[in-house]
């Protein structure tokens, strides 16, 4: 039975909605970004399946750049692209895991660390472990205080199976580089490099930044950076003198088109009434696939290029459209609801925008279930 399912839905399934993910410009947002600073390698991140991407065909594609590693947060990500994806590229976990999962086997991955008993699990159960030293610079989220890193250090060499591969924190305000958290979080990343070095450790990799770390050259004394949405092209036209391209299109199906006439409502709590007699599409997807609610009387799609607002509240598994100016709309006919044209009134970016929306936090709702594919 689960053959024959996995069969149809792989094989036979169509799908009604689809999200095609752009091999070429994955790999060439990959090298715009990596020769912003040669002396600078890039790590894509692909935690929360790859930026909505799909974290398996995202990590076969950036398989193939020789990055130094792929960032995810998880044991289950990592495990995702190594047993599942078949990556051969260094994989560095930087979330926490449970000591308990750690006896199970010898894991081939880098993990980050700022707990001494996750480290003492590792040095206890995997032989060698690779570690990257999580500091807090400034955003006190997770990671060790500086105050407290020497005496972390200090235990540290008493470990026999650990080894210091890198150093790395995380800025707050990285879009804002001259923010005085920002300058002070950089300094004291300075500060803790020097500890680290003065205390006999001889990390490979130094790493502070994100997407913005690198773009507003905020990575100084570093030699790696680690990239989220710019990999995927999720950003302004132009930045940082380069221009990259959304590699995410999402499509979905006519389903049904209906008459509406004049001062009759649309969808849940009635907040759209059409001001003219109308003619509405029915989409088969919703907040549950990707289509945020906040998108409701907001968003727009586009069917042979004719934009569409969507109209009435954005239902769990259900998006209503006006249609009344596309010319001849057909049942099963194509609707474009992210665009990877950065002009089109539907691209991520000022979809987003629409509805006060972070681009990665839309693209991180777009369901898992949806069907992927590459393309060229």
């Amino acid at each position: 039975m689960l053959s024959v399912l996995s069969e149809f839905l792989s094989r036979k399934f169509t799908p009604l909605n689809l999200i095609t993910i752009s091999k070429s410009r994955l790999i060439q947002n990959y090298e715009s970004l990596s020769k912003i600073n040669p002396e600078i390698k890039v790590a894509p991140v692909l935690k929360s399946n790859a930026y909505g991407h799909g974290i398996k065909l995202a990590g076969k594609i950036l398989d193939e750049v020789d990055a130094p590693f792929l960032c995810v947060d998880s044991l289950y990500e990592a495990f995702q692209l190594r047993t599942h994806a078949k990556v051969k590229t260094p994989i560095l976990i930087m979330g926490y895991i449970h000591p308990e999962s750690l006896k199970i086997k010898q894991l081939p991955f880098s993990f980050a660390v700022y707990d001494l008993e996750h480290v003492k699990a590792l040095n206890k159960y995997q032989e060698k472990a690779r570690v990257h030293i999580f500091v807090d610079t400034g955003m006190h989220r997770e990671g060790i205080d500086l105050d407290n890193l020497e005496e972390f250090l200090e235990r540290l060499k008493k470990l026999e199976n650990i080894e210091v591969e890198g150093l790395m924190s995380h800025l707050a305000e990285a879009s804002k580089p001259e923010s005085l958290l920002t300058k002070k979080q950089i300094e004291n990343f300075a500060k803790a490099k020097e500890i680290v070095l003065k205390k006999g450790f001889k990390p490979k990799w130094f790493h502070i930044g994100g997407t913005y770390g690198l773009l507003n050259n905020l990575a100084a004394g570093c030699n790696l950076v680690r990239i989220g949405r710019a990999v995927y092209g999720i950003e302004e036209k132009g930045v940082a003198g380069i221009n990259l391209e959304p590699a995410l299109k999402l499509t979905t199906t006519l389903v049904q088109i209906k008459k509406v006439k004049k001062e009759e409502k649309i969808g849940y709590s009635g907040t759209f009434t059409a001001d003219k007699n109308m003619s509405i599409g029915i989409l088969p997807l919703g907040y549950n696939e990707g289509v945020d609610r906040r998108l409701s009387d907001k968003g727009v799609v586009l069917i042979d290029g004719i934009k569409c607002p969507i109209v009435g509240l954005v239902s769990m598994n259900i998006t209503t459209i006006d249609i009344s100016n596309v010319k001849r709309p057909v049942l099963g006919q194509e609707v474009v609801v992210f665009s990877d044209n950065d002009e089109d009134p539907n691209s991520l970016i000022k979809a987003c925008k629409a509805g006060g929306i972070l681009p990665h936090e839309m693209l991180i709702h777009i369901a898992e279930s949806t069907k992927r594919v590459i393309i060229s």
